[in-house]
């Protein structure tokens, strides 16, 4: 019995350009995969043009991750794309693949977008910025602080979580913002970004426990309860002698809470 040797050819660019638009998925799947594997930089502008146009999404994954391997030759349309008048999936996707980049040399063509008048792709631009985490882009992120909608709100916090301890400074200066929204949710994303990170922010959060407003005085206490420092559980403990009820219940809460013990990995650190 015979057998037939491995098929161990490589496809011209030419072909696989051509399967790039080829009407059966699994074909364009694997011709994306090639150009990725095989570093085709001539099938770039291609390759972007049939990401855009692709409408299976496993397809557009894969051609996706062909253009970040390619991403000298594609990163100028890539980003060009971003501001250039197209359809909205097509922007947003392209700040897809600007995320799957993660280089901080994209964060001054993506920072214009954070507010852009289309909001799927303003927000896709905040996600973007808080995978790529150029603290650079902080104060921008920062800006849009207090945001009313409640779902654009807790995107953003986790857009700006996501920069961790590189946020705490210009967050612990948003608690003493003017504007009680800003002080709110500058105390909502360091509870969100809690221990270790913002250990650091421990003692402004302690100052904000006494604040007017009294959802603030109660998210910056909740911020608080997710620190495991010396200063926060202080903190907790003056909470206990607050004006406001509420919080004074909630701090009594967190004092008789049980220490958290520390992860194997902060042990280990230590």
């Amino acid at each position: 019995m015979s057998t037939s040797p491995p098929d161990n050819s490589v496809m011209s660019a030419a072909e696989l350009l051509e399967k790039l638009s080829d009407p059966e998925r699994s074909v364009r799947n694997t011709a994306a995969l090639a150009i990725g594997s095989q570093s085709e930089t001539g099938c770039a502008d291609v390759l972007v043009d049939a990401l855009w146009a692709e409408q299976d999404f496993f397809v557009r994954e894969t051609m996706t991750w062909a253009v970040t391997r390619l991403e000298e030759a594609t990163r100028p349309t890539v980003l060009a794309a971003v501001g250039e008048d197209r359809p909205s999936a097509v922007r947003v996707q392209a700040l897809h693949v600007v995320s799957k980049f993660a280089n901080p040399e994209t964060v001054d063509a993506v920072l214009p977008f954070v507010t852009d008048p289309d909001e799927a792709v303003a927000r896709k631009a905040r996600w973007a910025l808080g995978r790529i985490k150029e603290p650079r882009a902080v104060p921008h992120l920062l800006a849009l602080l207090g945001e009313q909608d409640s779902e654009e709100r807790n995107a953003l916090t986790d857009d700006v979580a996501a920069f961790g301890s590189a946020a705490v400074p210009a967050l612990v200066e948003a608690l003493g913002s003017d504007d009680h929204g800003v002080r709110r949710h500058a105390a909502d994303v360091l509870c969100y970004i809690g221990h270790p990170d913002a250990e650091d922010a421990a003692e402004a959060l302690g100052a904000a426990v006494a604040d007017p407003e009294s959802p603030v005085a109660m998210a910056a206490l909740m911020a608080l309860g997710e620190l495991r420092g010396e200063v926060a559980r202080t903190q907790i403990e003056a909470a206990r002698e607050a004006g406001d009820p509420r919080v004074r219940g909630a701090a009594e809460r967190l004092a008789a809470r049980k220490p958290r013990r520390l992860s194997v990995r902060a042990r280990s650190v230590g």
